[in-house]
């Protein structure tokens, strides 16, 4: 999915969906919405990621979870290294935002989008993965899908990203969870 989203980005083949669901998503703006936004994205900025990165992993540490605590590190390591990637192989601009400026940075993919997805989404297999009943995890991983994507629809509804923008970080994100491999896919000695 990521590979056709960079493509369709790249040769223009998505502007106009992008632009359509851009402009409906705006349509919802309300007061009340976008202060939600805001707190939403500054909940997944990279600072706040980052921050939240590191007091899990020491407490990880502090707890004896070494093995957990470097695989969370080396999550989110890849996450920042392959945004800044995309984002100079592709250098899309950004799109006219709908509140304030515009990060001085490229659009896609969403940086927001990929370390929330990153973050939220190890924390909430690690959660689950120590959960013994499938109801149990859905209790768990049901809210964490939620709030990583409110945290990119908030993106959107702010207009500083366009919608595969978002779609391209969950997709890079997905990709990064399942080859460092996270939580709940195998156990600390690699058997799967």
């Amino acid at each position: 999915m990521l590979v056709l989203l960079t493509v369709g980005v790249t040769i223009g083949l998505v502007d106009d969906a992008d632009a359509v669901i851009r402009t409906y998503v705006h349509g919802f703006s309300s007061p009340a919405l976008t202060d939600l936004s805001g707190a939403l994205n500054r909940l997944g900025s990279w600072k706040a990621i980052y921050f939240m990165t590191a007091v899990v992993a020491g407490a990880l540490l502090l707890l004896g979870n070494r093995a957990v605590a470097i695989r969370l590190l080396l999550v989110m390591g890849v996450a920042l290294a392959a945004n800044s990637f995309v984002k100079l192989l592709v250098a899309r601009p950004r799109p006219e935002p709908f509140f304030g400026v515009a990060p001085d940075s490229y659009s896609f993919a969403s940086g927001h989008a990929l370390f929330s997805a990153c973050y939220f989404g190890f924390i909430g297999l690690l959660v689950a993965s120590g959960l013994p009943d499938r109801w149990q995890r859905a209790v768990v991983l049901v809210p964490t899908v939620a709030l990583i994507g409110a945290i990119g629809l908030s993106r959107i509804y702010q207009g500083v990203h366009h919608p595969s923008d978002v779609l391209a970080g969950f997709a890079l994100a997905a990709l990064i969870l399942c080859v460092t491999g996270a939580p709940g896919t195998r156990d600390d000695n690699g058997r799967g």
